[in-house]
């Protein structure tokens, strides 16, 4: 064969191969794009307004919140009654004792001082109730949401020779300095609201946060289905989250609220991880030209609850809220922790595993106290069957786990049905702001 033959050969040859091979490229390609799953279309997006991430209370509504809104079931362990394997631990207690017969207490409370309308009724409530119920002295440390200044505080209290410390420890982890300086002194320590990764404190005093986050993120799933009915609502893929915040300050975060909502013009809910954020991004809405209707729309549920939230149902921008127990529902049942241990040493404190009862752990609880000269008593509902604290299970603490016992203190639900009832603390005539 001559070399010329063999070399037409070999390019027609090369040709059909190229061609074979640019003719299986396509077939694939078009093999690919139809058996790649038909992109959702993005029905609208969540706003999740975000507090302070070093506090486990906030990082546990926000959970709890992603597990409801994309319809994770709620853990049994998050029951009223729940059952579990009660861990005996080695737990030393506090050596400073008050004889109450004799001498007058003198307590050191210390808040997050973060100047919302929560932290102060808490204040307003822990003075009526240690001051004008109990009797005994106190000294308020407002630490301007400070962490450092909220050790350095404490640590001031305790040279100044308090009996026992209240504290709402602003962060977890770096706040549980707190728990070494009055395991060091000697003196009890009982937390409410957050707690802290030590194992000294007493007892914890708050709701369950990560449950309150779920119920919100249930709601939100449900109206979103009500809304879109026949979608397949997946959250995250055809529901985007938009996550923004790290602090419990909505005019700080006012900024980055308004930059995610210009940037995502269809957010259809909002989760609000405190009161201040529902007015937060009401107002960012009103700043960038929404219609009332868009805003009324949204579906705005809120862990928590203030005066806002009112203002919110009045105005129809807020559907939902699980209300932070506060008011002295907290802070009078510190304080009777500390008088039963007192009184009763160890033997006086909740015991993991049972039911939380007034009469088996805060006997002398002021149910029936009031306020003057109104004559207001603000834990009138503490036994209350539906608004009320007692019958749940005490349970091991969110960081203090099997030494410290938690007395879960439940939320409130309100809805636009019952937002003016009387058991919401922002409806009292004393304190806070009576609408």
């Amino acid at each position: 064969m001559e070399f010329g033959n063999i070399r037409g050969i070999a390019r027609t040859t090369a040709i059909i191969i190229v061609a074979a091979i640019i003719i299986i490229a396509a077939i694939a390609a078009v093999a690919y794009l139809y058996l790649l799953p038909e992109e959702k279309k993005v029905l609208g997006k969540i706003l999740h307004t975000h507090g302070y991430r070093g506090s486990t209370s906030e990082v546990l509504r926000a959970s709890g919140f992603l597990d409801g809104v994309t319809g994770k079931p709620l853990p049994p362990n998050k029951g009223k009654v729940i059952e579990f394997e009660v861990v005996p631990v080695e737990q030393e207690y506090p050596t400073h004792m008050v004889d109450l017969d004799v001498d007058t207490p003198y307590i050191g409370y210390v808040p997050l001082g973060i100047y919302n309308p929560w932290d102060e009724l808490n204040r307003y409530a822990f003075e009526w109730y240690c001051g004008d119920v109990l009797g005994w002295d106190y000294k308020v440390a407002w630490p301007d949401a400070d962490i450092k200044k909220q050790n350095d505080m404490t640590e001031a209290l305790i040279e100044e020779g308090v009996d026992a410390l209240v504290v709402c420890p602003l962060d977890s982890v770096a706040n549980a300095k707190i728990a070494d300086l009055a395991e060091e002194a000697g003196i009890p320590l009982v937390l409410f609201g957050i707690d802290m990764y030590h194992r000294w404190p007493l007892a914890f005093v708050q709701r369950d946060d990560y449950e309150s986050g779920w119920y919100c993120g249930k709601y939100v799933l449900d109206e979103l289905k009500e809304k879109y009915p026949g979608e397949d609502i997946q959250v995250g893929i055809n529901v985007p989250i938009v996550d923004v915040g790290n602090s419990w300050d909505a005019v700080a975060e006012y900024p980055y609220v308004r930059a995610a909502m210009e940037a995502n013009p269809d957010i259809v809910a909002v989760f609000e991880v405190m009161g201040g954020f529902q007015e937060a991004w009401v107002s960012a809405a009103e700043d960038l030209g929404w219609s009332e209707q868009k805003m009324e729309d949204i579906i705005a549920a809120d862990v928590d609850f203030f005066p806002v939230n009112l203002d919110g149902y009045e105005r129809g921008t807020q559907d939902y809220c699980r209300m932070m127990p506060t008011g002295g529902y907290m802070t009078a049942t510190c304080l009777e922790i500390l008088k039963q241990f007192w009184k009763l040493g160890p033997e006086g404190l909740p015991k993991m595993g049972e039911t939380f009862t007034v009469e088996d752990y805060v006997p002398e609880l002021g149910i029936d106290a009031t306020v003057e000269p109104e004559g207001f008593a603000p834990l009138q509902w503490y036994e209350h069957t539906k608004w009320g604290v007692v019958g749940y299970t005490i349970r091991p603490a969110t960081c203090g786990s099997d030494y410290t016992p938690w007395v879960l203190i439940p939320d409130r639900v309100v809805t636009e049905a019952d937002y003016q009832e009387d058991f919401i603390y922002w409806n009292w005539p004393i304190w806070g702001y009576p609408h």
